[in-house]
């Protein structure tokens, strides 16, 4: 490149003083050492230049990335938040004839530039160049500008003369002076937005930001006539929070930020409103318009580069990315070629990929970067392209399709797309993720919107995790479509955790299938940290209830946003549905509060009747509104027996009896053992749910807004009791932890302190501010948790690394006082 190969004197003269100058990713070639860079993945080793010619080092200033236009955004913003932040980052490969990558500014013009022989007046570059893709090349009309954006900067920053950057072939420059004294203004904010989705209708109701950054709103026109809901997607760049702003683009008298557990500050001025948040899944409504989803994710944990050893692109295969054509067989042959060999994780780049069904194969991981997007083709005709496997309700087909399959991975923050509104009017009952009699599967990440009936299905597997997950399903304004979000059904050792839900029928519906050859009764499922909304059931069991047992399913963290019915067991079949948990479970607006019922069966399929209910705990669960809890046993035989509330409230009274007026009853002869306490018991946990992946996601935590948590108040001795969960793999674990308020008191903010056997990491956690990362550890409460009413609780988690040693701390102490263990 011209700077890079230019004389040391000149580079020299290219010095700031003092300051790093400009900052590379991705350079074509070798680099000099006094060159500075971030992120060269071509430089052997990945050194750093930081130091080198006398350059003041800075560790702030070092980001190592993937020059992805994804990566290279997360990269580009954590180098902002420096102490030496660069005034303006700009990325432009591709300039030349031969190169493939886009052209991306990270900068908005809002003043004339003019120094060193290149201005740039009024342009907001990322709107003339950004829609170039991968693989596309650069538009000829980008050229030129992209050009004397580069010139500029260089000339305002650098010093260097504009003739000399003339072609320029970096990926990316970062020019560096004093803050403040330039006239640039930066756009990019704290959370890294998408790359617009090909063929995406941008909403013209709401506009929405990140730290002043305008995030892509879209709007899902195609589910007309049913509510056509909006929304933005992006990614933390950091820990930590960004400022969010909406704007309406009319009138309004009342709005929410839901759910109303994360208790953001948020404020108004005319049409918009402003709150701060770190990772979250929001709903926001204004009066009654359409429905608008932040969805903010924490930053992307070990995601795959293009470049790594075992990393291989689909772009390799001369996949047409535009969505012109339909390329089922070439992304197939793509899978079956990563599958167990060297390079067995297919990179899917930015773009519009047309498919039918695809079927994910065994020891590989297909990879989707922030932009792809596989959508379903139009012709039922194309989800055909295998045979094998249950059919449900007339869904033995699926837009991906993993069946019998073991240690795979789907990852990454792309999205699958069904196009199920159309095919279901075709009369297609197609699922958008099948998981059949497979083991050890991860996903993690993407967004999946639009099946044609059931979104998401665990059939007969075991070991399946599924995280950061983002449903958006068509939803109609009243009744139901069979559009269901995640359906475990006849598996075990199941975790869905961290996950947006927007459906057409139930949200979470584990089942029993049938009683065919190989059935498998459901064990230890379990759902946590999920918003809910949705005119069906949001954390179910049923309708299917088959087979022996269904033991040990559990929802934990829940906010019920708005859903039909919020808590079900439809028992109608032949199991012992026994030990179900819901724990901490926050609803807001329902028709239905809690619903166990054997005395139902439904009018479209037959059913023996037999099945029954024991022992369903409800702990530290709370509504908004004051809705019926029906408990409904079939006979004296098949009945209801044991029916646990620790910490039950209804508008924010408690509810001691099932004869309290503060709550709405409905219970019948047939439902026994119906207890009430304040202080939590002893109840049955699931055994620990393996999970599979060794490089999973962070589990985004819950992000109020900033508020500074009061003072710890003394617990007294021996009044608080911990229990820990772990769930671990070959070398990671997630551990929970619930901790319980013994004492007769409230404590008003709390600390938990433990020591983690060796060789043991924490890599992030959730609902609690940590400190340290091994060895001795610290959780100090957020702002929403800090208050522990006497016989209250809360749970906090994290995931963690270990060398070998799943030991447990053996000691726990809150604000000093040593815990009882459970």
């Amino acid at each position: 490149m011209p700077v890079a190969r230019g004389s040391t004197d000149r580079r020299r003269q290219g010095r700031h003083r003092g300051r790093v100058p400009f900052v590379v990713f991705d350079p074509a070639t070798e680099l000099p050492d006094d060159v500075p860079h971030v992120g060269a993945t071509n430089w052997a080793g990945g050194r750093s230049a930081m130091g080198v010619a006398g350059l003041r080092v800075d560790t702030d200033l070092v980001v190592h990335a993937e020059p992805t236009r994804h990566d290279g955004r997360v990269a580009a913003l954590r180098l902002l938040r420096g102490p030496e932040r660069p005034t303006a980052i700009f990325e432009a490969a591709g300039l030349t004839d031969r190169e493939t990558h886009v052209v991306t500014p990270l900068i908005r013009w809002d003043q004339p530039l003019s120094r060193g022989g290149g201005s740039a007046t009024g342009c907001d570059a990322s709107r003339s160049a950004l829609h170039a893709l991968p693989q596309q090349g650069i538009p000829v009309k980008t050229k030129p500008l992209a050009k004397l954006l580069i010139s500029t900067l260089l000339a305002v920053f650098v010093g260097v003369g504009t003739t000399a950057l003339v072609a320029p072939e970096y990926g990316a420059i970062a020019a560096t002076g004093p803050a403040g004294n330039d006239s640039a203004a930066l756009a990019a904010g704290g959370c890294v937005a998408d790359p617009t989705l090909p063929g995406a209708t941008r909403s013209s109701l709401y506009t929405v930001t990140a730290d002043g950054s305008p995030l892509f709103v879209e709007k899902m026109t195609k589910f007309a006539p049913e509510m056509q809901v909006h929304y933005a997607h992006c990614s933390m760049a950091a820990a930590g929070t960004a400022r969010f702003s909406v704007t309406v683009a009319q009138s309004f008298n009342s709005y929410t930020v839901s759910p109303k557990s994360r208790k953001l500050a948020v404020t108004r001025s005319g049409n918009t409103i402003t709150f701060d948040s770190g990772p979250n899944y929001l709903i926001v409504q204004f009066d009654s318009a359409e429905l608008l989803f932040i969805l903010i994710d924490a930053p992307e944990s070990d995601a795959p580069h293009l470049g790594d050893a075992n990393v291989k692109s689909l772009a390799d295969y001369g996949v047409d990315n535009t969505g012109g054509t339909l390329v089922t067989a070439k992304i197939q042959s793509a899978i079956n070629a990563a599958s167990g060999a060297t390079r067995n994780i297919l990179y899917v780049p930015a773009g519009k990929y047309l498919v039918g069904e695809l079927w994910l194969k065994s020891n590989m991981t297909l990879y989707l970067a922030a932009g792809a997007v596989l959508y379903g083709s139009n012709n039922k005709a194309d989800f055909n392209t295998g045979s094998g496997g249950v059919n449900i309700e007339g869904m033995q087909h699926a837009s991906l399709r993993v069946y019998q399959v073991s240690n795979a991975k789907l990852l990454g923050r792309g999205v699958i797309d069904g196009n199920g509104k159309s095919l279901r009017a075709q009369g297609l009952n197609l699922a958008l993720l099948k998981i059949e009699q497979s083991s050890n599967i991860q996903v993690d990440g993407p967004i999946v919107r639009d099946s044609s009936y059931w979104n998401t299905l665990v059939y007969r597997s075991d070991k399946v995790t599924i995280k950061n997950y983002k449903l958006i399903n068509c939803r109609p304004t009243t009744g139901y479509n069979n559009t269901d979000g995640v359906d475990f059904d006849e598996s075990t050792n199941g975790l869905l955790s961290n996950a947006f839900l927007y459906t057409g029928d139930d949200n979470m519906a584990t089942k029993n299938e049938d009683t065919t050859a190989g059935a498998i009764d459901t064990k230890n499922v379990v759902h946590e940290h999920v918003v809910c909304y949705s005119n069906s059931g949001c954390a179910k069991i049923g309708t299917k209830t088959e087979g022996r047992s269904m033991d040990g399913v559990a929802f934990r963290d829940i906010d019920v946003v708005r859903a039909g019915r919020s808590m079900v067991i439809d028992a109608v079949d032949t199991a012992v549905v026994s030990n179900t948990r819901w724990e901490n479970i926050r609803v807001e607006n329902t028709d239905s509060l809690i619903d166990l019922q054997e005395d139902r069966p439904p009018s479209w399929r037959t059913v023996k009747n037999t099945a029954t209910i024991r022992d369903a705990y409800f702990t530290n669960v709370s509504s908004d509104v004051k809705k019926v809890v029906n408990l409904h046993g079939r006979s004296s035989s098949v009945n209801i027996n044991g029916v646990h509330f620790t910490n039950f409230t209804v508008q924010g009274k408690p509810v001691t009896s099932s004869t309290d007026a503060d709550a709405s009853w409905n219970i019948n002869s047939y439902v026994s053992n119906i207890t009430f306490s304040t202080a939590p018991t002893s109840t049955p946990s699931p055994s620990p749910t393996p999970s599979p992946s060794p490089t999973p996601s962070p589990t985004p935590t819950p992000s109020p807004s900033p508020t500074p948590s009061p003072s710890p108040s003394p617990s007294q001795s021996g009044a608080c009791e911990v229990s820990y969960t772990m769930n671990s793999w070959n070398d990671g674990f997630t551990a929970s932890i619930h901790i319980t308020n013994r004492g007769t008191s409230t404590i008003d903010g709390w600390t938990l302190a433990f020591t983690l056997p060796g060789g043991q990491t924490i890599t992030n956690g959730w609902n609690a501010t940590y400190t340290g990362s091994s060895g001795q550890i610290s959780a100090r409460n957020v702002s929403y948790n800090g208050t522990l009413a006497a016989g209250g609780s809360t749970d906090i988690g994290f995931q963690a690394t270990h060398t070998g040693n799943t030991g447990k701390p053996d000691q726990f102490a809150l604000n000093g006082v040593s815990c009882a263990i459970s």
